[in-house]
Order: structure tokens, then C-alpha cells, then sequence
């Protein structure tokens, strides 16, 4: 066998193997998002938000990026709108119109709705339902941004948010709030063309699923200690933070920005809201414990607890897709359903107590109360 015919074999096997995975990345994007996804494969792409057009840089450094305005387009496959002020859903107003009850609804991802269409996300299906509900307007401003940590969902509060003057404030609160606040996601520059093939892969779900498929696996593999007890795929970065004793929890970051709203005169509701990650009983028993503890210490207005109402109806098969665990637009209605009744019923006192607000119409006082896991919590 000569030098060239075994070229030749490599080079054979080379465009088989590259025709197998192209033909399982079409397959991929036809399954979940159909044919406009083959044709259109550029505009699709599993990139996170620090790597895609909708977003800017801050020049805050402990903000570091906001959702940059007037930009519309496909993020994780979803149509997502940015409107002139910078945050995502219809375009609006800096000054509250008459009549008009707003809510600024805070977050990560999940409250954005990444992956999720714009009509889709909870925060416009709670704002549809609670206008059918009233007789005046409620508008849900969506101020999450992907990837916020809490130290930037403070920060951009009295940055950017502040100026609209919310008569109330949305904050969900996820189990990983718990955790050593993460460090915050690197900003890539979208104006250089990147040379290294590994920039270009990151647009192909179906190495993302490996890649997912493959973390999972290892983690299992992890709890069932068969890799011994160290921690042979922690990132350097995390392992860093977490010996850092300085570094300030996600929750304590929480509860400080929660203790200012309130002295602000905000009020303030805090959302719990099930992920589609699957806990242990312990892991579960660990982080009600530690929900109840932070409960009693940030004492919100209102609390809004809709984990075991909704955590048994999903699974991690409500993720966007393989290799993404945002949750679906099932999820997010079923967020919405959650949420209604009991902010309903706060909403309808809050009118009640404010003489500024026009009278409830009948409709509203025959409104049939749903019931719904809340606790609430009355401020000093």
C-alpha cells in the first residue's frame, strides 16, 4: 500500500465521519425546531447570552453586560425582542402611565425566558392573566438578564430599574442561591471573527447534547463515588471561589438588596420556583432548611411558594432540548398558573389601601380564589 492510496482511505473515513455528524445535526435541529433550522443554521445556535448580539457592555464592572436595546432575533432557537429601553417584552414607558400597576419582574435566565418565545415567558403569560383579571392595567416590565448572578441583579436595580418606580418587585429565587456566588460569565467581543475551530463548534446543538450527555454521566459516576472522592472535573475558577471565605453567598447578596427595597419603600414578592434539576431526598431536606432560615431572616412582603404545587408535574424531559435545561413554555404556563391567584389577591388589597387606583369592578370581587402554597409576611 502506497502513501497515497492510505491518504486516501483517511481522507474517505475523514468525510463519512463528517457526513454522520452533520446528518445527526440536521436530524437534531429538525426534531426540535423543524426545517428553517437546517436552512437557516447560522441564526440557530445553542450559545449562552454572553456570546450572542443581545447584549452590551456595562460600564459597571459589577455588572459587566446588559441586553442591549432595540435588538430582535433567534436566541437559543426563541424569538427574543428587546425593546428601547433595554429590557425584554413590549416597549413602554420611564414614566408609569394612569391607571396603571407595574411590577418589575428581576432574574437569571429563567426569568427572562431563555429559549422561550417572547409571548411565552411567565412573565408575559402572568401579566395576560391578571389583566383579564382587572379592571386597570397591569404591566409586567421582564428586567431578568441571562446569567445574572445576584450581585448584578442588585446592581442593576438601582442602575436601570430603579428609574421606573415599580409598585412592586418580582424576585424568584432558585436552590442554587444557596451556593458561593459563581464568577460572573466572561463577555465575548461579537465584532472579531474568531479563528479557532472550537468557537464555530459551539453552534452545534448536537455537540452540546454530547457534551451535556457526557457531564451527566461523570457527575453520576461521581456520587457513586467510583472516581474516589476527589473532584476530577471542578473547574479551577469554582474550586478558587469556594476557599475564598470573603466571597459573599448569593443569599446573603439577596437578602442585603432585599433589606434596601424595603427601605426604599419597595414591596417586595419573592417567587419559589422549581428547577428541572433532580435533588436527593437529603439535598431537598438540606435546601428547605436553608429556604426557611433565609425566609426569616430577609422578610420579604410576600412569599410565594410554588415548589410543591409544581415540582411534581415536571421533569428534565420540559427542557428546551437535549443538552439545555431552561425550561419549556409547558413550564413557564405552569409558573404563571402558580403565581396568579396569590398575586392577585395581593394586588386587589394593595388597590384597596391606595386611594389613588380606581375602585375594583364587581368582576374582580367575584374573582374565585384558587388555592395555592403562600406564605406571607408582613413588613415592619
Amino acid at each position: 500500500m502506497n502513501l497515497s492510496t492510505s491518504n486516501f482511505k483517511m481522507l474517505r473515513i475523514a468525510i463519512v465521519l463528517i457526513s454522520l455528524f452533520l446528518v445527526a445535526e440536521a436530524s437534531f435541529r429538525y426534531y426540535y425546531f423543524g426545517a428553517a433550522a437546517i436552512y437557516k443554521f447560522w441564526e440557530y445556535s445553542p450559545r449562552g447570552i454572553t456570546s450572542s448580539k443581545f447584549i452590551t457592555a456595562d460600564k459597571n464592572p459589577k455588572i459587566g453586560y446588559q441586553l442591549s436595546p432595540n435588538k430582535q432575533g433567534l436566541f437559543k432557537a426563541a424569538q427574543l425582542s428587546v425593546n428601547a429601553l433595554g429590557f425584554r417584552g413590549n416597549e413602554s414607558t420611564i414614566i408609569k402611565p394612569e391607571h396603571t400597576y407595574r411590577i418589575a419582574s428581576l432574574g437569571p435566565s429563567i426569568a427572562m425566558g431563555a429559549g422561550i418565545a417572547d409571548e411565552h415567558t411567565y412573565a408575559q403569560l402572568l401579566e395576560n392573566r391578571l389583566n383579564k383579571t382587572f379592571s386597570f392595567t397591569i404591566e409586567i416590565q421582564n428586567h431578568a438578564v441571562g446569567g445574572y448572578k445576584a450581585l448584578q441583579i442588585e446592581e442593576s436595580f438601582w442602575q436601570t430599574v430603579d428609574k421606573f418606580k415599580p409598585d412592586l418587585v418580582l424576585l424568584p429565587v432558585y436552590p442554587r442561591i444557596f451556593n458561593n456566588s459563581p464568577p460572573f460569565h466572561e463577555l465575548r467581543d461579537q465584532s472579531k471573527f474568531c479563528l479557532e475551530i472550537r468557537c464555530h463548534l459551539q453552534n452545534y446543538f448536537s455537540l452540546n447534547a454530547l457534551s451535556y450527555l457526557a457531564r451527566d454521566f461523570t457527575r453520576s459516576l461521581q456520587k457513586n463515588s467510583l472516581f474516589g472522592n476527589k473532584r476530577h472535573w471542578g473547574s479551577v475558577s469554582t474550586t478558587t471561589q469556594t476557599k475564598n471565605n470573603k466571597t459573599l453567598k448569593n443569599g446573603a447578596i439577596l437578602k442585603r438588596f432585599i433589606t434596601n427595597l424595603k427601605a426604599a419603600g419597595y414591596k417586595v414578592v419573592i417567587l419559589r420556583l422549581p428547577t428541572l434539576a433532580s435533588y436527593t431526598h437529603p439535598q431537598r431536606e438540606k435546601t428547605n432548611m436553608f429556604w426557611s432560615l433565609w425566609l426569616n431572616e430577609v422578610k420579604p412582603t410576600l412569599v410565594i411558594d410554588t415548589y410543591y404545587e409544581i415540582a411534581p408535574k415536571i421533569s428534565i424531559n420540559d427542557s428546551i432540548y437535549l443538552g439545555d435545561n431552561h425550561p419549556n413554555s409547558r413550564v413557564h404556563s405552569l409558573y404563571a398558573d402558580a403565581i396568579s391567584p396569590s398575586l392577585t389577591s395581593f394586588i386587589r388589597k394593595d388597590f384597596l389601601d391606595d386611594k389613588k387606583y380606581p375602585p375594583l369592578s364587581v368582576l374582580e370581587y367575584k374573582l374565585e380564589e384558587r388555592h395555592s402554597f403562600t406564605n406571607d409576611i408582613t413588613t415592619d
